[in-house]
């Protein structure tokens, strides 16, 4: 019943707080590849992204499209599922490691916790990670409760489900393996260790191995995603990488110092550090695992890297954090359950009081942070749904744009409309340009001024003029201001 409850509040939050499914770069990569697979287009010959080949994503939400048609709701189903579940796996872990009452304080915590909320009704892996992440732990402690010899098959195979769900975890993002690592290190310190250890491996090589052979009679390489991943090793490379690489990026975002990092996270992670000082000075057994299950990870996120051969760093995100998520909930609530209890030892209605003030506080700062996040979302997708409006009513023309962004998006908003074709200003003249006919131009000011990262052109292409100063014969038939102001759209038809 108390589950259910949290659960249907973690419902109310995340729709209240929809972001609408296909938002931000991420998605509507997926989103393509999603609907390729549903329309029988898609060929994993040509996927040179890592977005093709996350499967445990894009298999479910290509039965969704299927089912319910290319839209907002369908794209976001499975990973508002996955959020939701995640609050009842969380409570049940928290019941094992602590006491109810911990499990009911974590759960209330990732019920408001700002990126589990945005990430509920995006399409990405940030969702079905913690979710397979918790899945794995709960079935590895389950497991590890009762060492009697007439539950050996049973244990056997709730180890073998613990590396299963790692290997999904893996699928959604290759650096879920850290948690193989976080069992392997918790495990050898006990005794019969080999065993365990041998079937999480038999689960965690079982769907991994399906893959490869899927590779395999594909393309003839069983490691065929690893290799093409590997290409992008470009963006970390270099004095001025694509991605973020910067030791003081994760630091600082979990602490707040930086804003997005602050609307993210809220202050959870100065509570889990709370937490883990104070099981330190209590020493508190109970802690060390779920302390594991947070420190590597993140140790790995923030010193790994993506080759054997050279030091390459692995690109970092705030959304990658989404792997620490329960073990950062657990312990903040370990914190709190604590310390409110060390105010009122004798006294529980005041001990109650307190708490219930400091989750209210905790959780109004962080819907808060949830509403910025909303709208960094809503003020991108903006100009596309814009755009992608008039078009829809406007004749079937080609549509010339100057990044690949535009042709992504669209066709997601357009519902891949096979009408609609998309061509390159890139590799016109300026007279090539200026003589097209029948054709629609998009001007987006973000990518006529800076490169994909948001970094100042040194040189504009020669057509960002036309933003304000079109060729004569050239008809505008969107002027959309946006937020903020580099989200200016211009679209222009050409007769």
């Amino acid at each position: 019943m108390l589950i259910s409850i949290l659960i249907l509040l973690a419902f109310t939050v995340r729709f209240a707080y929809f972001v609408g499914g296909i938002r931000g770069v991420d998605a509507f990569a997926y989103a393509l590849s999603a609907h390729d697979i549903m329309t029988g287009q898609y060929d994993v010959n040509s996927i040179t992204t890592f977005y093709g080949f996350r499967y445990i994503l894009l298999l479910p939400t290509a039965l969704s499209y299927m089912l319910f048609g290319v839209n907002d709701i369908s794209s976001s189903l499975f990973p508002f599922l996955c959020s939701l579940l995640n609050i009842a796996a969380l409570f049940l872990i928290g019941e094992k490691i602590f006491n109810w009452k911990v499990a009911l304080i974590g759960s209330v915590l990732l019920i408001f916790y700002p990126l589990d909320i945005i990430s509920a009704s995006l399409l990405g892996p940030d969702s079905c990670i913690p979710l397979f992440s918790s899945l794995a732990v709960l079935c590895y402690l389950t497991a590890e409760e009762k060492r009697t010899p007439d539950r050996s098959a049973k244990r056997a195979l709730l180890y073998i489900a613990a590396g299963l769900f790692i290997a999904l975890a893996i699928s959604a993002r290759l650096t879920s393996i850290f948690l193989y690592g976080v069992l392997i290190l918790n495990q050898i310190r006990k005794p019969r260790w080999r065993s365990s250890l041998l079937w999480i491996s038999v689960g965690l090589v079982i769907p991994l191995f399906v893959e490869s052979i899927y590779y395999y009679l594909s393309t003839g390489d069983p490691i065929f995603s690893i290799h093409r991943v590997a290409s992008l090793e470009v963006t970390v490379k270099g004095d001025a990488p694509h991605a973020i690489v910067s030791l003081w990026f994760y630091p600082l975002a979990m602490l707040g110092f930086d804003i997005t990092g602050l609307a993210s996270f809220g202050f959870i992670w100065w509570l889990t550090m709370a937490g883990l000082l104070l099981a330190w000075f209590k020493k508190e057994g109970k802690l060390l695992f779920p302390a594991l299950w947070l420190v590597l990870p993140f140790c790995g996120f923030e010193f790994g890297t993506q080759s054997l051969k050279e030091l390459i760093p692995i690109m970092k995100n705030y959304n990658y954090l989404s792997l620490t998520t329960t073990p950062a909930m657990l312990i903040s609530a370990y914190f709190l359950e604590k310390i409110t209890s060390s105010f009122f030892r004798t006294n529980d209605k005041k001990k109650l009081s307190l708490l219930i003030l400091i989750l209210f506080s905790i959780s109004c700062v962080n819907l808060y942070g949830a509403y910025r996040l909303y709208l960094i979302y809503a003020n991108d997708a903006a100009p596309y749904v814009a755009v992608a409006h008039v078009l829809k009513q406007s004749p079937r023309h080609t549509i010339y744009i100057h990044h690949d962004r535009w042709s992504l998006f669209l066709k997601y908003f357009l519902k891949y409309d096979p009408s609609f074709a998309f061509r390159t200003m890139d590799d016109l003249t300026h007279n090539e340009l200026e003589n097209i006919s029948n054709a629609y131009v998009v001007l987006h000011k973000r990518h006529l001024e800076a490169d994909t990262p948001g970094r100042a052109l040194s040189q504009l292409p020669f057509y960002a003029h036309y933003m304000d100063k079109p060729p004569h014969k050239w008809e505008r038939l969107l002027s959309f201001e946006g937020k903020p102001k580099y989200n200016n759209v211009v679209l222009y038809y050409i007769p």
